[in-house]
Formats: C-alpha cells, sequence, structure tokens
C-alpha cells in the first residue's frame, strides 16, 4: 500500500525533473567532446568550413553553453522545488528571472556570432530565445503576484 502511493505520487514535475536532469548530463558530454564533434560534422558533410569559420565555431558554442547549462540547472531547481510543493516561493522567482536574463544573454550572442556565419538559423535560434525570455518573465512576475496573494491569504487566516 505505501509503496503505491510512493508510485502514485511521481508526478508530472518528477518526470520533468528527470528529463531535465537527463538532458544536463547530454549537454556535458557534448560540451565536453564538442572539438571532436564539429570535427565528425565537417568531415562527414560537404560542407567547406574555413579554419577561422571553425574557431567562430567552437568559441561560439562553447561560450553559449555556459549560459544554456545555467538554464537548464535554474530549471530543475525550478521543478524541484514544485515537485517538493513549494511552487510558490521567492526561490522560484529568482530562478525565472536567471532564465530570463540568460536567454537574452544566449540571443545576444547568438546574434553575434551570427556575423562570422551565413545561415538563416540564428535569427530563428535568437528568436526562439527571445520568447524563452519573454515568456520567464512573464512567469516569474506571475510568481511573485502569487506569492503576494499567498502571503496575504496565510495572514487573514
Amino acid at each position: 500500500m505505501n509503496k503505491l502511493k510512493k508510485l502514485l505520487k511521481f508526478n508530472l514535475s518528477h518526470m520533468a525533473c528527470f528529463f531535465i536532469s537527463i538532458i544536463m548530463l547530454v549537454c556535458v558530454v557534448v560540451y565536453v567532446a564538442l572539438p571532436w564533434l564539429i570535427d565528425f560534422y565537417i568531415d562527414n558533410t560537404a560542407v567547406e568550413i574555413s579554419p577561422n569559420t571553425h574557431k567562430v565555431m567552437i568559441s561560439m558554442l562553447y561560450s553559449i553553453g555556459v549560459p544554456i547549462f545555467i538554464t537548464l540547472a535554474m530549471a530543475w531547481l525550478i521543478t524541484m522545488n514544485i515537485s517538493k510543493g513549494k511552487s510558490f516561493i521567492t526561490k522560484n522567482v529568482t530562478y525565472l528571472r536567471v532564465v530570463s536574463i540568460c536567454s537574452v544573454v544566449i540571443a545576444v550572442m547568438v546574434q553575434f556570432f551570427s556575423t562570422f556565419l551565413t545561415s538563416f538559423f540564428p535569427l530563428i535560434i535568437t528568436i526562439i530565445f527571445l520568447l524563452v525570455a519573454l515568456l520567464s518573465a512573464v512567469f516569474a512576475n506571475l510568481f511573485q503576484t502569487a506569492i503576494k496573494y499567498k502571503e496575504e491569504n496565510d495572514l487573514t487566516v
């Protein structure tokens, strides 16, 4: 009976936390193997890349990897708090604001590095990360308002 309750308690936030953990692990592996992966990509495609472009790609991916990992870590912390039943706490607001800032940093970095690459793809990535920044800022404000209402409700009871 107790095992059944624990199994039923495993909800969507636990699954999200698990998947974010897997994504973070994959990101670490890709981050470490990045030079070999880029060389493998260049060798197995018909793309001709100059040595300068190769260096720009590696530096771009390494520099963008840090805010992406921070964003994933904040998402993991938010899902951990939600799975513990602590949805509307100020830590989650802080985490969402960090996600928003990191998303803007990623968008700016992608636009900066897109000047060295000739592709339409960086524009799409920039728009996606700007939308993530906007949504996380809106959710941070929504969580802040919910925390305020929750505190007022706790004081009236």
